[in-house]
């Protein structure tokens, strides 16, 4: 009798503790969501997280304490309302970044609307780009002939758009990227009717970038059109907000998507969407 009865104790506090930790899963998910999401600081997030962790660990601790009616309400809100909450905040969320579609489709327009691969876009930066580099000192050896001979320019943050801190890239494009990169800003601003800017996330990459790249990404390539001068990677998840008028990124995402539509339906780029690193990568024509 003892026995059993030390094992179903043991048994119900196991259950409690593992079905706080799926709760803590589900949360974290959500709460990963809504970060991409909205322009709110990581911190804040994190903040959050900590707060309602506790909460839940809290509650855990107290519905194996207590009995009667106390314990059942504590059973109710660590197996049903939490979960529950986290559930709906997901779905809602995930539905929402598939309804944003920049052209009629189903829940998959993304990947529809933004599909040009691999061969299209090289054929495009072989015929508008220069030759790979070798390294970045090369890069800094020839710009100033490719410059003078309009064959290079120098990107940089401006009042239109953002480039982030380059790790595996260097700021420099044909000309014709720069025009593009001014034409999608243009028309970003003018859809979200405020100062709000995307961020360049890749540009040009030398053989010695390519190589260091591989060590966390094992698909980076000397084949990539990021070697040609063409190609630039820009977020379609962090923007840089105008604190005048902000926007949610819901909208930015949305005014995002249907600049490059349009764009890519003119003729000037090639787009394809890249969700694991979260992504437009753009091929000018």
């Amino acid at each position: 009798m003892f026995e059993s009865r030390y094992i179903e104790r043991f048994a119900v506090r196991l259950a409690y503790y593992l079905v706080t930790l799926v709760c803590l899963g589900v949360l974290a998910w959500a709460l990963y969501y809504a970060y991409l999401y909205f322009n709110i600081p990581l911190v804040l997030w994190i903040f959050l997280y900590i707060a309602i962790a506790a909460y839940l660990v809290g509650v855990a601790i107290f519905a194996h304490r207590k009995r009667g009616f106390a314990r059942v309400v504590a059973h109710s809100a660590t197996l049903q309302l939490v979960p529950l909450c986290g559930a709906i905040l997901l779905f809602c969320l995930v539905s929402r970044d598939d309804n944003y579609k920049p052209v009629p489709g189903k829940p998959s327009a993304y990947e529809r609307t933004f599909n040009d691969m691999q061969d299209k876009q090289k054929a495009a930066a072989l015929a508008n780009g220069l030759a790979p580099f070798k390294s970045r000192a090369e890069i800094e050896e020839r710009y100033r002939e490719l410059r003078r001979k309009d064959k290079l320019v120098r990107i940089e943050t401006n009042p239109k758009y953002v480039v982030r801190e380059l790790t595996y890239s260097s700021p420099y494009v044909v000309p014709k990227v720069e025009k593009l990169l001014e034409d999608i800003a243009d028309s970003f601003q003018e859809k979200t009717q405020s100062k709000a800017k995307f961020i360049v996330t890749s540009v040009l990459r030398t053989e010695e970038d390519v190589k260091k790249l591989r060590g966390v990404n094992g698909n980076a390539s000397t084949a990539s059109c990021h070697c040609n001068a063409t190609t630039i990677d820009i977020s379609y998840v962090r923007f840089e907000p105008d604190k005048v008028k902000p926007r949610n990124n819901y909208e930015l995402r949305l005014a995002l998507a249907q600049t490059l539509h349009e764009l890519r339906k003119a003729g000037r780029c090639y787009v394809k969407i890249e969700r694991k690193q979260y992504c437009y990568h753009i091929t000018v024509r």
